[in-house]
């Protein structure tokens, strides 16, 4: 990714595994490292802190269960054949379903920050949401509030049940939630996972604004996707509003407050 900032890219070198039982790792590439609580290591080591087996047995269940389920029209607002007259799109969980490496990525990124309310724009089948609701659950009171403005909402809010019912999944646009938090909220953990361009990521980020907690973090999906989400992710930095940004793997945007 070019530099908006000019700030230095650093990639970092990650080793081989050990042994074919072991999970490779996933490169970081360093955009921004102003912190005085974050750094390279603290990063890397949140990244591979141990997971609850018991929490991971729950989605890996729950991810097999979603497989028998027939797929659901896309989203028009997702879908670029609609209006086109070409057929729907159809999708899958295992389309729409985050993988349990960048899941684990969610789970322990929002542990670090202690997160207690944790915002998701685009839920899916539940699954991303699960891991969510699972760190929120973690802190008294906690609470995970997603927003998936297709019917398959309703799927996602059955997932969460599985880990935390009293996490919400709402079928509206992300821009709502503010009608749904006290105006005192802040907000501790925030996911970007909805429509992958620019405009959008940015209405997104944008309405963001004045509810993150002075330590907190936002995750931004698919970078890889295409240009104009590296673009909407550019935008982002040149804002000038996280002292530790990185990208995971060249495709999860980090931006990081404290």
């Amino acid at each position: 990714m070019d530099h908006p900032t000019g700030e230095r890219e650093q990639t970092e070198e990650c080793n081989p595994p050990k042994s074919a039982l072991d999970s490779p790792r996933l490169p970081v590439t360093y955009l921004r490292e102003k912190s005085s609580t974050w750094d390279r290591v603290r990063f890397r080591e949140v990244l591979e802190a141990p997971i609850d087996p018991a929490t991971l047995g729950e989605i890996a269940h729950r991810r097999v269960a979603l497989r028998n389920f027939a797929p659901w029209r896309l989203h028009e607002a997702y879908d670029d054949n609609a209006h086109s007259g070409h057929p729907p799109i159809a999708v899958t969980s295992d389309i729409v379903s985050i993988s349990p490496a960048y899941g684990s990525v969610l789970y322990n990124l929002a542990r670090s920050v202690n997160a207690k309310l944790i915002l998701e724009d685009g839920a899916g089948f539940g699954i991303s949401s699960m891991y969510l609701a699972a760190a929120a659950r973690e802190e008294q009171g906690g609470i995970l509030l997603s927003f998936e403005i297709s019917k398959y909402s309703q799927l996602a809010q059955a997932s969460v049940n599985l880990v935390d019912p009293g996490s919400r999944v709402v079928q509206d646009d992300f821009a709502c939630f503010p009608s749904h938090l006290a105006g005192t909220a802040q907000v501790d953990f925030a996911f970007v996972d909805a429509m992958h361009e620019k405009d959008s990521m940015l209405r997104s980020f944008k309405s963001l604004s004045g509810w993150m907690g002075a330590q907190s973090i936002i995750v931004v999906d698919d970078l890889s996707y295409s240009e104009s989400a590296r673009d909407g992710f550019k935008a982002m930095m040149r804002m000038e509003q996280h002292n530790f940004v990185c990208i995971v793997n060249q495709r999860f945007g980090v931006l990081i407050r404290g």
